[in-house]
């Protein structure tokens, strides 16, 4: 792997490991949705240790693969965090972070909170995947995760302000924007609200559901507000300048945050049924898992995605980007790491749309033929997309790769 690149780094080479990250989670799903879990609202290693020696050689084998993906991205997205700390400690130092403080690229510092926010989580589902008795001092540790997501927020938001304050003083460069890059804003924003989510949706403290809930909505409100602010401002720059070509994988950066969102909303949905318990008005009667509603939710995002990808599979096929940035191993491109992300996200969505979306709807029955054939394209989905990231890591990042090359 390459080394001291210095001003020829850029923040968005912290996407390689988010893309890894993501994939991590990603193998967890095949815990979470298909190993039962009844007693815990999320798999823990006593529950899939359970299904491993009662289940048939299905279940063996998504335990068996979940584990194995599970801990080899999580491993190398550990990896590619390090590498980047390391190279961002030397990009700090030269005239090159100077000039990225002072242009729209300023943005791209964003991917350091996006990041980390996904490390938090890795963190998280890995050790309850691999640490035996963790549930039973589980909210012990909702406290650590509130401070941890609150650090990674706090990151963002000290960011996100420097930039915001000199773009209103000084204006936006339009014709320098060339994409749908400060996206990226909203898509850190969002890994901090889903965070914020998961103490909520697992917590039976009713302090710390509170908590969540409030930061949730507070982060929330933020990527909404970014998302809808900076996406008709990069569609307004292209219409009129046009796409670069090396930002046209950012077509695609709205497809994680709806799935962000859309996670994050079913994570309220268990918390606040969790609060709804402890109501005076609470009559013992418990809320269903999922409901048409839930369902209608899960279809209109992967919908909204669908729309992104098209578009965004449009341009890129047609002006060569995936040719020269994702194929090929001459020209040097960080914002190209941006293609990993939304198949990540697409892949998760789809296995929250079957499971709790179809299956717990009764729509589809699980281990039926139809759910195997959907199961399937998800696999698909995730297989291409670690495809794409393993090859941007050989293309882009190995010694004899482009940014090797630009050395």
């Amino acid at each position: 792997m390459i080394r001291n690149l210095g001003d020829k780094y850029s923040p968005l080479y912290f996407l390689a490991a988010l893309g890894f990250g993501g994939m991590s989670v990603f193998f967890f799903m095949a815990f979470m949705h298909i190993t039962p879990h009844p007693d815990t609202p999320m798999p823990t290693f006593e529950s899939i240790q359970k299904a491993w020696a009662n289940g048939g050689i299905f279940l063996k084998s998504a335990i068996a693969i979940g584990y194995v993906g599970m801990v080899a991205m999580f491993v190398t997205h550990l990896a590619l965090l390090a590498w980047n700390f390391r190279e961002f400690a030397q990009f700090r130092k030269t005239e090159a972070f100077t000039v990225v403080k002072s242009t729209n690229a300023e943005v791209t510092l964003m991917a350091i909170p996006l990041t980390l926010g996904m490390t938090v989580n890795g963190m998280f589902v890995s050790s309850l995947a691999l640490i035996p008795g963790l549930w039973n001092i589980i909210e012990y540790l909702m406290p650590v995760a509130l401070l941890a997501y609150g650090a990674v927020g706090v990151l963002a938001l000290s960011i996100m302000t420097v930039y915001l304050k000199r773009v209103i003083a000084a204006g936006f460069d339009f014709k320098a924007n060339g994409g749908l890059n400060q996206l990226l804003s909203a898509f850190a924003f969002s890994m901090v609200t889903v965070g914020f989510a998961a103490p909520a949706a697992m917590s039976s403290n009713q302090a710390v559901i509170v908590i969540a809930l409030m930061a949730t909505l507070f982060f929330g409100s933020i990527t909404v507000l970014l998302f809808t602010m900076f996406l008709p401002l990069g569609v307004m720059s292209m219409m009129r300048y046009g796409l670069s070509l090396q930002n046209s994988a950012t077509l695609w950066l709205a497809v994680p945050i709806s799935t962000l969102l859309a996670i994050t909303m079913l994570r309220l949905r268990h918390g606040l049924h969790t609060l709804h318990e402890y109501s005076p008005a609470f009559d013992g009667t418990h809320s269903p898992k999922s409901s048409v509603l839930v369902l209608t939710m899960l279809a209109t995002a992967i919908m909204f995605q669908f729309t992104f990808l098209g578009l965004g599979h449009m341009v890129m096929k047609s002006n060569g980007f995936y040719k020269e940035y994702l194929l090929g191993n001459k020209t040097a491109s960080p914002a190209a790491f941006t293609l990993v992300c939304p198949g990540v996200g697409l892949s998760v969505l789809s296995m929250f749309a079957l499971h709790v979306g179809l299956v717990a709807n009764g729509i589809v029955a699980k281990f039926s033929a139809t759910y195997y054939v959907l199961l399937a394209v998800i696999l698909v989905i995730a297989g291409i997309t670690l495809w794409a990231a393993l090859t941007l890591f050989r293309n882009q990042l190995s010694r004899s790769g482009a940014f090797a090359n630009a050395q």
